[in-house]
């Protein structure tokens, strides 16, 4: 993909500038033949000045200073090249045929400064129809040597953009898609971690409610705990915008605990040993926001976890699981992340009673 140089970088434009100024060495058969030529003193100066000046509007072409950076490609492109075709033409006296020489130059500007594969291979047969009219008419005894080397600096150069183009359209989507899952991953994580410690927040601010006039020092407490989850919960999405956040396996069963207790939930929960320390994070992911769809939804009285390796089991004995609950940000997130580890998450009921058949979320992981 070719960008104009106000697209691109310094970095980019000196790179690409340099790149190109590798092949002005070719203008040293030009410089010999002339210097070989019959030609005086004065001429020789003159050619060899008019070389340099066509060096130095090739190397500008890629560079751009300035205003002319801001101009439309294909515009800005054909002025380099007429700029281009003007020091040859007055190099054509003294070079004589040899001035072909230059012509993969030519082809080169355009095969690399064009914005499309449509408009490169355009203007090239343009330039290539134009070369070999000038032979005809007035070089016919180079057709010879000159048809090939035109033809084959195009070819070459055209099909060498055009790869260089593939390449970096595809380095482009590589970036696009990276950064599409670095937002659907921040997204997610963000969602998990505001959605437990939101609803936590909320059920212990009910219960504080609750308790203002029964309990006043239990009311305090609650809110004590609904101020450090507030800061809790801004440190982790700031720690989540950074990168750095990784639920703790132990940590998250001292908070499933903490937010069931908070809603009058009877929590069974395991001991923090037994998991594989690579499976840790995924399954405090899948604990965390299981518990948080127990309290928001499942209207239930006790809540089980079970957990092993490569096995994580939330049961509780709600109201069941709406039809249309998989579709949720929160589950939609959860069978994401067990997805990309190469797992499965199964939802059913917990149990047969048509009344409260409660809901069984499982985790199976490789």
């Amino acid at each position: 993909m070719t960008l104009s140089p106000a697209e691109t970088t310094h970095d980019e434009r000196v790179g690409s500038t340099l790149y190109a100024s590798i092949w002005l060495i070719f203008l040293a058969f030009p410089v010999v033949g002339l210097l070989r030529s019959a030609h005086g003193p004065a001429a020789m100066a003159v050619g060899v000045g008019l070389l340099l000046l066509f060096a130095v509007v090739y190397v500008l072409s890629w560079w751009e200073p300035g205003a002319l950076s801001r101009l439309p490609r294909i515009p800005a492109t054909l002025m380099w090249l007429f700029g281009l075709t003007l020091c040859l033409a007055l190099l054509t006296p003294l070079l004589g045929g040899s001035v072909l020489g230059c012509f993969p130059f030519l082809v080169a500007l355009l095969a690399f400064r064009l914005p499309s594969v449509r408009s490169r291979v355009m203007w090239i047969l343009v330039l290539d129809a134009l070369t070999a009219a000038l032979l005809i008419w007035v070089w016919p005894q180079h057709l010879f040597w000159a048809v090939p080397v035109i033809a084959m600096s195009s070819v070459l150069m055209a099909v060498l953009a055009s790869v260089i183009d593939r390449e970096e359209r595809t380095r482009d989507l590589a970036e696009q898609l990276l950064l599409a899952q670095q937002r659907e991953s921040l997204g997610r994580d963000v969602h998990d971690l505001l959605g437990h410690s939101l609803t936590v927040i909320t059920v212990k601010t009910e219960l504080a409610r609750r308790m203002v006039e029964r309990d006043p020092q239990r009311a305090i407490a609650e809110l004590d705990e609904v101020l450090a989850l507030s800061r809790e919960a801004a440190s982790e999405v700031r720690q989540a915008v950074g990168g750095l956040h990784s639920p703790e396996w132990a940590a998250q069963l001292r908070a499933a605990r903490t937010a069931l207790d908070a809603a009058e939930i009877e929590a069974r929960l395991p001991g923090p040993a037994g998991l594989p320390a690579e499976q840790q994070t995924l399954l405090a992911w899948c604990l965390r926001e299981a518990v948080t769809n127990v309290i928001r939804h499942a209207q239930a009285t006790v809540c089980t976890v079970e957990a092993g390796p490569g096995r994580l089991v939330v049961e509780d004995d709600g109201v069941g699981t709406d039809p249309g609950a998989g579709t949720g940000n929160g589950l939609r997130g959860m069978r994401e992340r067990v997805r990309q580890a190469g797992g499965e998450l199964i939802l059913s009921a917990a149990d047969a009673s048509p009344d409260r058949p409660g809901t069984r979320l499982e985790v199976r992981l490789p």
